[in-house]
């Protein structure tokens, strides 16, 4: 047998074992997810009787119980009107700092860019107690628009960092052809920096709409009212309704997840495009 033989069998081999680790893992990671999507149109009987199995009968009548007997509908639009107002904050704040910090060297530049790097190395939990006292003391505690300015402030940092790499790798030689040209740094930014930078703008607002609408810990501390009540926060509460009856929690969580994977699934494309281009071109 040649060298070459057994270097592509050995290759082979290596190529088969990591396919196979990556099924296990696929398998792993979407076992519960499909459990639960099965579940939420079984009976309690079924999900208690016959955990591992298919629905006798394919019905609704879950999901239409969990929407009418529960505040899940304010909830939904609650957690999809702080998520995308969010959003659309966000966007406006990183695209801005980053443009900024990346084409304009000075010590503020520097400053700020420091400044907002930093707050990667905070971990949340640890600054819980501070953000109560600030949003007590504004008066922004028990409010929409109190979550909506932290999580656009909390959500900063990691999405800011991976579009200033990006801005980083288009080059500053397309700002001055269009600066000589006529162009004012507001034109720069609108039509070149931003159509350029679409995939990697739309891989950072995916990611931050994830992180708002899948945030339990500061809207379960913040908000008292159970008509501002998020979605996650009202999933806690809805486990007292439904103790008795899994289909209709099952039904209810399944409404809690499936906007994000929804939205993740759709923009799959430009999600790994935008984090994967600034990798490689950095």
């Amino acid at each position: 047998m040649s060298a070459n033989t057994v270097n592509n069998f050995e290759k082979n081999i290596g190529i088969l074992c990591a396919y196979i680790f990556l099924i296990i893992i696929g398998l792993a990671s979407l076992f519960p997810f499909v459990w639960v999507f099965l579940s939420s149109f079984k009976t309690t009987s079924e999900i208690l009787g016959k955990a591992i199995s298919l629905p006798e009968h394919f019905s609704f009548h879950n999901y239409i119980k969990a929407f009418n007997t529960t505040n899940i509908t304010r909830a939904f639009l609650n957690s999809m009107m702080i998520s995308a107002t969010s959003v659309i904050f966000h966007s406006i704040i990183i695209t801005l700092a980053a443009y900024a910090t990346a084409r304009f060297k000075n010590r503020f530049t520097k400053s700020v860019n420091l400044y907002i790097s930093l707050g990667i190395l905070i971990p949340l939990n640890c600054a819980i107690y501070p953000i109560l006292l600030i949003m007590k003391g504004v008066n922004l505690d028990n409010s929409l628009l109190g979550l909506i300015i932290l999580y656009t402030g909390l959500g900063i940092p990691v999405p800011y960092l991976i579009m200033r790499s990006y801005i980083f790798t288009i080059p500053a030689s397309l700002d001055e052809s269009a600066k000589i040209d006529g162009a004012s740094q507001f034109t720069i930014f609108f039509h070149i920096i931003l159509p350029l930078s679409q995939n990697c703008l739309i891989t950072v607002l995916i990611i931050h709409f994830i992180f708002v609408w899948n945030e339990f810990l500061y809207a379960f501390l913040l908000i008292r009212t159970r008509d501002l009540r998020t979605l996650q926060v009202s999933l806690q509460f809805f486990m007292s309704d439904f103790m008795y009856d899994l289909g209709g929690l099952f039904a209810a969580m399944m409404i809690a997840v499936l906007p994000a994977i929804i939205m993740f699934l759709f923009f799959q494309e430009k999600v790994i495009s935008g984090l994967t281009a600034g990798a490689i071109k950095g």
